[in-house]
């Protein structure tokens, strides 16, 4: 089954801004357009972009326009379709920012404590829009998202 119309201008959309900014994708495998959907599973329900390097990101566009952006493993961040390639650019542009949710000495402690160091949100602007994930504790973590400036208030 062939990827859809919109995936695949998605897809060319991604690539040329991870090319603009020197990080083209990994190649991403084309559906074959003679072999029928999997009676199973049915039709391939996504399709994932994978760009190396700092930072790691990973685009998973869906069937339904609601796309998940992966950042070094650690953030999922849910972005609409008409704005993916923008957080993507935001991403690789530098743009993008730490806000901690909890301030202070002794609470930033007691998160330590309790299982996360940074108990922050990575912020990307995008399309007049700011799109967040919470930074999730994986062993090892990302000495780029800790790097990120902290968004103002």
């Amino acid at each position: 089954m062939p990827v859809d119309e919109g995936t695949q201008a998605a897809v060319r959309a991604l690539w040329q801004a991870g090319s603009r900014h020197g990080r083209p994708p990994a190649p991403v495998p084309e559906a074959d357009p003679w072999e029928a959907d999997d009676p199973v599973d049915g039709p391939p329900r996504t399709v994932s972009v994978v760009f190396d390097g700092v930072p790691g990101v990973v685009v998973h566009l869906h069937r339904d326009g609601a796309d998940l952006v992966a950042v070094e493993g650690c953030v999922e961040i849910e972005v609409p379709r008409r704005d993916v390639v923008e957080v993507l650019e935001g991403l690789l542009g530098g743009r993008a920012r730490r806000r901690p949710r909890v301030r202070g000495y002794w609470r930033s402690l007691a998160s330590g404590v309790l299982g996360s160091p940074a108990p922050s949100d990575l912020e990307v602007p995008a399309g007049g829009r700011v799109y967040a994930g919470p930074i999730l504790f994986a062993p090892p973590l990302s000495g780029w998202l800790l790097s990120r400036p902290v968004a103002e208030e």
